[in-house]
């Protein structure tokens, strides 16, 4: 497929070099296992002659080079992985997006201004009705002794992912090939993968750290596991990316785990958490990235330090008054509104993440978001830091800070949590409350505790932190 020297190689001719570019030795051949469903096993021969069909299907219904196609998928699947694979080929560009409510999913493709759609088959039941809907069969792969060689560009659009909206309306952060691979090249050495390893895609194709799996996939050689339902299936499985409960549900359902090595992210790692895969003999990696950025920008092995590693190659990363910059090979190329590529805010060539952290021995320290730190009795507090202490309760699986209004203080912190079965009972706050006092400083201390509601943990890999805020308010009233 896509050539790791960041040069133009066909997906209809990638088994035919190295994983590596290098020293000559091809290990990939035609018939070499490429990607794993829960029904069938892919060689890169058959993917080639399935985007070859797709390729020719969008021809036949008008896309062309330059048109932005915007893909709705659940998760991930067959079917979406081939449309962005062809499209890659043929030069169009892909915007993924979650099945939305219908309004939101016309509010992006008004940002888009997208030529055409695709709903993966999955989520069709849903009925979600949006113009230019494309149709795609994917039951025959086109002969390989006839192949479409499309108009790849290495220097082209290679994706557009939304970044959550949580502070104003969601911008589609454009990537190209270029980032991507820098990305993907820049994790390969330090996280120890290969062509003989096999990913599990685990997260959406709609985030930037679930599609970053696509383009380790695409560098490596290595075999892609497509996720299937709601669990995950690890047999056979090296390496993933994961959010925290996403791992901590692993360990909890299966007994035995070939899994060699995991890299988390979007959220605080629980130390308890750790600890239980080190047990399990889970390699268990932190990591700090954005969208931006094309996913990971450090990592290291997770240890008694709560720092989050050195930062990777391809990417620099500087902390100005607390406030964390970024900038690389990875760094996007701009953000895309109503058919037109717009250049990042820049600061002297820097990207104001709006991430506050300090340095601990070369690591990289999360302190939290900058909209994410507040003002109690004349103090700045991180939401984060509170979080921090929370998690270290073995109950407490994830816990979120929310600043409410206080005439005394300005603003004073509530937690919601999301706990293991265990009742939010009168003794247990004063756990937590001990918890606190033992580790903050009083204004710190959260006021009140809260459970966090089934349906906001079960909309996303992320519990959004605007909408916890809206229910907690309501909650308060």
């Amino acid at each position: 497929m896509l050539a790791p020297n960041f040069e133009l190689c066909s997906p209809l001719s990638y088994w035919s070099r190295s994983p590596d570019g290098e020293g000559g030795v091809k290990p990939i051949t035609a018939n070499t296992l490429s990607l794993q469903t829960a029904s069938h096993n892919y060689a890169w021969d058959q993917l080639a002659g399935y985007v070859a069909s797709v390729q020719k299907q969008f021809f036949s219904q008008g896309l062309e080079s330059g048109d932005v196609l915007l893909v709705v998928t659940a998760h991930s699947s067959f079917e979406c992985l081939m449309v962005y694979l062809a499209a890659l080929e043929s030069g169009i560009i892909v915007a993924f997006v979650p099945a939305l409510p219908h309004t939101e999913l016309v509010k992006r493709s008004a940002i888009l201004s997208n030529s055409a759609c695709f709903v993966c088959p999955s989520i069709e039941e849903h009925s979600i009705a949006l113009p230019n809907t494309l149709v795609i069969d994917f039951s025959e792969p086109i002969d390989m002794n006839k192949p479409r060689y499309g108009e790849f560009c290495s220097s082209n659009i290679a994706s557009l992912i939304f970044t959550s909206g949580s502070t104003g309306d969601p911008k589609a952060v454009a990537h190209t090939a270029q980032s991507h691979l820098a990305s993907a090249r820049g994790l390969k050495n330090e996280f120890g993968f290969d062509h003989t390893s096999t990913w599990l895609l685990s997260l959406p194709l709609f985030h930037v750290s679930g599609l970053a799996i696509v383009w380790r996939w695409l560098l490596s050689g290595c075999c892609l596991r497509l996720k299937q339902g709601k669990g995950l299936a690890l047999d056979g499985v090296t390496h993933t990316s994961m959010v925290p409960t996403q791992l901590l549900r692993v360990l909890e359902e299966n007994k035995n785990i070939e899994l060699e090595r995991v890299l988390l992210g979007g959220a605080i790692i629980p130390h308890q958490l750790a600890s239980l895969a080190k047990e399990r003999g889970v390699d268990t990696w932190a990591g700090y990235g954005l969208t931006e950025m094309a996913s990971t920008v450090t990592a290291k092995r997770v240890d008694e330090n709560d720092t989050t590693g050195k930062v990777l190659p391809h990417r620099q990363l500087k902390v100005q008054d607390q406030r964390i910059f970024v900038r690389g090979d990875t760094l996007a190329a701009g953000y895309w509104r109503k058919g037109k590529l717009y250049p990042l805010l820049l600061i002297d060539g820097w990207f104001d993440t709006k991430d506050l952290g300090q340095w601990c021995n070369d690591e990289l320290v999360i302190l939290g978001r900058a909209d994410n730190q507040f003002i109690s009795g004349g103090e700045n507090v991180h939401c984060e830091e509170i979080e921090r202490v929370l998690l270290k309760h073995p109950r407490v699986q994830q816990a979120f800070i929310v600043p409410v209004a206080d005439r005394v203080f300005g603003h004073r912190p509530v937690a919601a949590l999301s706990l293991d079965g265990t009742e939010l009972s009168a003794s247990f706050e004063l756990e937590l409350n001990t918890l606190c006092q033992s580790h903050l400083q009083g204004f710190k201390c959260p006021i009140a505790y809260h459970t966090i509601p089934a349906q906001l943990l079960g909309q996303g890999i992320k519990v959004s932190r605007a909408q916890l805020r809206d229910w907690l308010l309501r909650t308060r009233q």
